[in-house]
């Protein structure tokens, strides 16, 4: 019996280890999109907003990226790119369809969210966010997007 309750304790001991690596991995489940590939979703987004290629956007990496893609950063965009909570609030305030780097900042006023699920990109809309900045968006946009 001893050589059974060291191998309960050995598994026991295992068990709690793979619950403790899916609760720590839980939180990394969803990755940010790399600024390159955002820029190009919201090129896309930004266009289908009625923005014209114009986009509202303060980070700077993100900036130098537009620039590159040949966006416009203009202030007077209707879609703005946000990074932090101070920003999402900023934008959302001006009544911008604020699109984010995490669905996190859909609490300060984000609209819509660009992440990484398990490899896959994922469009998050908040939809009540979206509605609050008077912009529409194509119901083909709106298909393909997780709503919340």
């Amino acid at each position: 019996m001893p050589q059974r309750s060291n191998f309960s304790r050995q598994v026991s001991k295992g068990m709690g280890a793979v619950a403790l690596t899916l609760l720590v991995a839980a939180p990394l489940a969803a990755d940010e999109v790399p600024v390159r590939e955002a820029a190009k979703f919201l090129l896309i987004l930004a266009t289908s907003a009625g923005s014209e290629g114009r986009v509202a956007c303060k980070e700077i990496d993100m900036v130098m990226q537009l620039k590159k893609s040949e966006i416009s950063v203009d202030a007077k965009a209707n879609v703005a790119w946000s990074f932090n909570p101070d920003q999402t609030r900023f934008y959302a305030s001006q009544g911008k369809l604020v699109v984010c780097s995490s669905r996190k900042l859909f609490a300060e006023g984000g609209a819509i969210a660009f992440e990484r699920i398990g490899g896959r990109l994922t469009i998050f809309v908040h939809q009540a966010n979206m509605a609050k900045s008077g912009v529409t968006l194509p119901e083909s946009f709106l298909r393909m997007a997780v709503k919340q």
